[in-house]
């Protein structure tokens, strides 16, 4: 029987998840805004609904979808769980028995590099606005969404290639220790730069609203 005695848990990383998610989020915003729509429009109740609920919905569902499929492909057996990272409520897929370092890895990035992709060409090439917008949301909403998969996949890189893991949503296990995904000075960084971000988007917004008549 394997023991799993190592633990990472990402409620130690919760400000760290959060920069990396305003850092992809202004990176995907960016994308999207520089190749795909100029704008996404908020006129009605609806296109809230349309835009911003239903692409969440579907997100979060494909998001998952793709991580089974993938640990499928693999020959796992899987089935999603349901955790929370303080505030934030996390879906993860459960494998009952121990994944491969390199699979695990594999399974954690799919999504993230297979559905934002897949979001990202299906938003550039359908001549449909309403379709584009929605498309460019789920782009934008996973690929800020994965900065916990990002931070898991930086720990699990540096374990151990005959390593053992087990995901339980907010932590992961092993059988072999599991270094830290970055050092601190890397964390400082990114605060840093989620912080002069976070202020440029202020100015921006604050300039865009002086221009309104």
């Amino acid at each position: 029987m394997v023991e799993y005695k190592y633990s990472l848990d990402l409620k130690n990383y919760v400000w760290d998840i959060t920069s990396i998610s305003v850092i992809l989020l202004v990176v995907s915003l960016t994308i999207i805004f520089n190749t795909v729509v100029s704008e996404i429009t908020f006129y009605t109740t609806l296109d809230f609904t349309l835009k911003i609920i239903v692409p969440l919905v579907l997100t979060v569902i494909i998001h998952e979808l793709v991580h089974i499929a993938s640990a499928i492909m693999l020959g796992y057996k899987a089935k999603i769980g349901y955790g929370r990272v303080k505030f934030t409520p996390v879906f993860y897929v459960r494998i009952k028995d121990g994944i491969m370092k390199k699979h695990y890895i594999t399974i954690t990035l799919t999504p993230l590099i297979a559905f934002s992709t897949i979001t990202l060409i299906l938003a550039l090439i359908t001549p449909n606005t309403l379709a584009k917008e929605i498309l460019s949301t789920m782009f934008i909403m996973n690929t800020a969404g994965s900065s916990g998969d990002i931070v898991l996949t930086l720990s699990a890189i540096k374990i151990d290639k005959k390593a053992l893991i087990e995901d339980y949503g907010t932590s992961i296990v092993s059988n072999k220790p599991i270094p830290k995904p970055y050092n601190r000075t890397v964390g400082l960084i990114l605060k840093i730069i989620t912080i002069m971000l976070l202020i440029l988007i202020a100015v921006q917004l604050k300039i865009e609203i002086g221009k309104i008549p």
